[in-house]
């Protein structure tokens, strides 16, 4: 699968792009299912059934010019809320270039093009107003916070919680 955008080349991850998936991770997801490695395995194995309805696809997000991986992007069930949602890292020193927005809009588009959903969700801790305004740049709508718990971590946090609706 892939997707292109003026900057960007969204497509599945290969077993090659493992040393750059493992620079985007946080110190949580190199936790998760037993490492990094696994982690990886796992959301490659995602791709067999291609289900953002009761599994995920996490993409890459590669500079076009340089075939850099700055991050990821996908779509996927949202483990508390049980609804679709758009989720994305991206590396620091890749931030602040639109790149996340970029990609926001491309997967979106995907995703109603793609599988039969009323809507996609975005998740976004209150902090972190950067986020925020990707989702708003996006046409995220904002409807209310809500306290969350990460499993991978057994806490809870505060989140705004942001719909987007596609047009009719």
């Amino acid at each position: 699968m892939e997707l292109l955008t003026p900057r960007l080349k969204i497509s599945t991850l290969k077993e090659i792009d493992f040393p750059e998936f493992e620079k985007t991770l946080n110190e949580v997801q190199r936790t998760c299912l037993g490492g990094s490695k696994n982690f990886f395995d796992w959301i490659i194995s995602q791709y067999n059934n291609m289900d953002i309805i009761n599994g995920l696809i996490s993409l890459g997000m590669f500079d076009k010019k340089t075939s850099e991986l700055l991050g990821t992007v996908g779509v996927g069930k949202h483990d508390d809320l049980h609804e679709p949602e758009i989720f994305y890292q991206l590396r620091p020193e890749f931030r602040g270039h639109g790149y996340v927005t970029e990609a926001v809009k491309a997967v979106t588009k995907w995703a109603f093009e793609n599988y039969e959903i009323p809507y996609l969700i975005g998740t976004v801790e209150v902090s972190n107003m950067k986020s925020q305004k990707v989702l708003e740049r996006c046409s995220y709508q904002f409807i209310d916070e809500r306290t969350l718990l990460v499993h991978a971590e057994g806490i809870q946090y505060r989140f705004k919680y942001y719909r987007f609706y596609p047009a009719k």
